[in-house]
């Protein structure tokens, strides 16, 4: 049996629903039908889709995987659909758009109103995640464009590299020093960095593995939460290094204090992400071109401490 968009929304279905009954009932197909479907997949497949449960049904990793395919194609053949159907008109449709946690707060509300302002026919849906997260959900199909930190060397990602941002020493003056002028990177402090794994994590921040591997992160603290890093770095609990830009906010209020890394400097630098082979519509190039007028602007106007970067590729360097 050859692997359809029937066969594709059907499993789909079945995942939703959970029950076999259920999903037969909402496609309007009799149970039987499904039942055979689903056998005559895993067998085409060569592998178990699904697992029976006394209360319903459970994917198998295998089905999960299936899902997350299945997702994408049908995804990807609703919005070509909808881009063909209005091609001569005004952008419309659905566009998923992934933004990093510094991102949501120096940009996200601009690009918001721009977006209804310039394109009311578009439905926006805004994701926040660490940009690890946020590229694999542009894989995955499920963000179709994603502003994120050092995107990995990959041929299937388009990347438009937005701007740069220097690395600071972020942390309470007893652990840091109270000096604001900057610090080497052999000064800072063994133990006491918070915020660096895990290592997806951690390459969002500083690039090149052998600085990584420099620095001994805290014994007795992992923070995976922005809100709680900021948290433990008012309370002096540990150090971080971050941009300025995604604790703006508290350095102003002086809750902690922050030092530029030197000695060899430390930046990250920020890209607009997609799928290079996938189908753009009109909703979906508006929205990148918005993206690319705000985050600029912040940056020109001084909103967004970071350095321009224009560069654009297929593949994204590192």
């Amino acid at each position: 049996m050859a692997l359809g968009l029937r066969q594709l929304r059907y499993f789909i279905a079945i995942a939703d629903a959970g029950v076999l009954s259920r999903a037969a009932e909402a496609l309007n197909v009799a149970q039987s039908a499904l039942s055979h479907h689903v056998a005559a997949l895993e067998t085409d497949l060569g592998v178990k889709l699904l697992e029976r449960r006394p209360r319903g049904i459970a994917l198998t990793a295998a089905g999960r995987r299936l899902y997350e395919h299945a997702s994408a194609v049908l995804s990807a053949l609703g919005k070509a659909e909808e881009d063909v159907r209005t091609f001569n008109e005004a952008a419309t449709g659905p566009v998923c758009l992934g933004l990093s946690h510094t991102a949501i707060s120096m940009v996200a509300l601009d690009v918001m109103k721009a977006v209804r302002k310039n394109s009311p026919g578009v439905h926006l849906t805004v994701v926040e995640a660490l940009s690890p997260a946020l590229i694999e959900r542009v894989f995955s199909g499920t963000v179709d464009l994603a502003l994120a930190y050092n995107p990995p060397r990959d041929a299937r990602l388009d990347v438009e590299w937005l701007q740069e941002e220097d690395l600071y020493l972020v942390g309470h003056p007893s652990l840091i020093g109270k000096s604001s002028s900057p610090i080497a990177f052999s000064a800072i402090p063994q133990r006491s960095v918070v915020g660096l794994t895990p290592m997806p994590t951690s390459r969002a921040i500083i690039q090149t593995q052998v600085l990584r591997n420099q620095i001994t992160p805290s014994e007795t603290l992992e923070v995976d939460s922005l809100s709680a890093l900021r948290m433990a770095l008012e309370a002096g609990l540990g150090c971080a290094i971050l941009s300025r830009a995604t604790v703006l906010a508290d350095l102003a209020a002086e809750k902690y204090h922050a030092r530029r890394i030197i000695d060899p400097p430390l930046t990250r630098s920020c890209a607009l992400v997609s799928l290079a082979d996938r189908p753009q519509t009109k909703a979906f190039l508006e929205v990148r071109k918005t993206m690319v007028e705000v985050v600029r602007s912040a940056v020109n106007a001084g909103r967004w401490p970071a350095k321009g970067n224009g560069r654009r590729s297929k593949r994204a360097a590192i």
